[in-house]
């Protein structure tokens, strides 16, 4: 027998999973992590720890699956964008890496702002806005906060890049991951140069550019001691964990759109070309792991993170009694009415994303009241990224492509009340994907095109799309939902000063 491996990495856990040649699931395993905040705005974790848990993740997946190391033909990363590792000269990390979610250097995005202007931007990298999010201003902040670590640091990768290094010993990036580290530019396909110059870098300091699913490497002997793998395994460059998401439900022609409640909140719509520049419209659009193709991915900054924060929080004494924290919150939800009798959630808890940039803003609940309780704010938390949905949805139908459909991914998914309350606030059907570890699949696709098992992706996800349940919006909770999303709007308007104006108080 012959398998594909697929790894994700996540911004709170490693998983992965071993394929069939059909796409269908083995086995699949997850290794959680907590991120480290040595200050409100600074979100970090040790390089090596990423490796640690890769490691432990991939020896008791295969003792798992029962799959013998040398029947898989190889391996691919799906991988969270934008945390940043700075390594030395001998590979080894100089500093903890600085998470996505990181805002320390807004200071730094404003700079770049200035000196390239946001038009430049967008046609350059696809990306909107200058954000504290972006690696390049990352890197500004080091030059100005580090400067020993910016001068010793030999190479500026990426987490897909590193773990591609501890597993090959070669240095190797891709296209699709680097349209949002502010380096690349997606439409030329090369470095920006100009970019690399205002940083005070040139080329030799980050990885080598491959497209997605091409070959990096066979795993070195070293990692093979340490994961258990085999030597033969051929590892290749994937994708951005959103684009491999789509990518392993099969949903990547154009005029699909897919959206995946994990850590994130993430919207893409497949495009068959780059979206022109627009002031007045604020949208991410990114090179596709196809080729020829492109994702406007809109996304914001917290969604499932935000009720995991809560149940971890506020479910304390029921988790350490032995129940699900996860489904109690569900089940407490659904006993509230639509609009959860006028509370409003902004889920900024780490800043906000698409569309309004600001790593400033800050989580919130409106209009508690005496007759408020637990499953109200349980239920309120659902409403608001279904709010940051429909917000999405709205700028994809404003670039003049229709949204019949929604499919659904991600942790978010699997609960039934969520998707409902997804499809009343949206209006538009929710259907769920069948395909588990969908991102990890994606990987292992273009780890199999690369190893030549597949002409293309196109071919190799034909027959990957399975359905699961569909959603359809109940018209009688319309007008609780019209209201309350404009409610939405309006409370991040009224707050949005306060934010600037008390930055401290995180």
């Amino acid at each position: 027998m012959a398998y594909i491996l697929g790894i994700d990495a996540g911004t709170t856990s490693l998983k992965a999973a071993v394929f069939c040649m059909d796409g269908s699931l083995v086995a699949s395993g997850v290794e959680d992590y907590v991120l480290l905040t040595p200050s409100p705005n600074q979100v970090e974790l040790p390089a090596e720890s990423y490796w640690e848990h890769l490691c432990t993740l991939i020896r008791n997946l295969m003792k798992k699956s029962g799959v013998k190391p040398e029947e898989i033909l190889s391996l691919a990363i799906s991988s969270q964008g934008e945390t940043l590792i700075c390594l030395d000269e001998k590979g080894e990390a100089l500093r903890p890496a600085i998470v996505w979610l990181d805002n320390r250097s807004g200071e730094e995005a404003a700079e770049i702002e200035k000196e390239f202007g946001l038009q430049e931007i967008y046609e350059r990298t696809g990306q909107p806005e200058c954000v504290a999010t972006w690696p390049a201003t990352k890197i500004a902040w080091l030059r100005r906060h580090e400067p020993e670590i910016y001068e010793k640091t030999a190479k500026f990768l990426l987490l897909e890049d590193y773990l591609l290094y501890r597993l090959t010993g070669k240095f190797a990036c891709e296209e699709n991951l680097l349209a949002s580290s502010l380096l690349y530019d997606i439409n030329g396909r090369c470095w920006w140069k100009e970019m690399l110059q205002y940083l005070g870098i040139d080329e030799n300091r980050l990885a080598k550019v491959l497209p997605c699913g091409t070959p990096v490497g066979k795993v070195t002997e070293a990692a093979a001691r340490e994961t258990g793998l085999s030597v033969q395994i051929l590892a290749a460059t994937g994708a951005l964990d959103q684009t491999c998401g789509i990518v392993g439900v099969g949903r990547i022609k154009p005029g699909e759109v897919t959206e995946t409640t994990g850590s994130c909140l993430a919207v893409c719509a497949n495009v068959g070309q780059f979206v022109p520049w627009s002031k007045e419209r604020r949208i991410t659009c990114q090179n596709h792991a196809v080729p020829g193709r492109y994702v406007v991915l809109l996304w914001s900054q917290t969604a499932g993170m935000v009720l995991k924060w809560y149940v971890n929080q506020f479910y304390q004494k029921e988790k350490a009694e032995g129940a699900d924290g996860f489904a109690l919150a569900d089940e407490e939800a659904a006993t509230v009415p639509a609009g959860c009798d006028g509370l409003v959630m902004l889920p900024h808890l780490s800043g906000a994303s698409n569309p309004e940039y600001n790593s400033l803003a800050k989580g919130v609940f409106y209009g508690v009241t005496l007759k408020h309780g637990r499953p109200h704010f349980s239920r309120a938390i659902l409403e608001s990224v279904a709010f940051m949905l429909r917000r999405n949805l709205e700028q994809v139908e404003g670039l003049g492509q229709p949204v019949d459909v929604v499919y659904s991914m991600g942790g978010g998914s699997k609960s039934p009340i969520w998707n409902s309350i997804k499809a009343d606030v949206t209006g538009k059907p929710v259907e769920t994907l069948k395909t588990r570890e969908s991102a990890c699949l994606g990987a292992a696709v273009l780890g199999a095109v690369a190893a030549g098992l597949y002409g293309d992706v196109d071919s190799a996800v034909e027959g990957l799309v399975r359905s699961g349940e569909r959603f359809e919006p109940h018209p009688e909770n319309r007008a609780v939902y019209d209201r309350n999303f404009e409610n939405y709007l309006d409370l991040y308007d009224a707050l949005e000063p306060l934010f600037s104006k008390y930055p401290s108080q995180a």
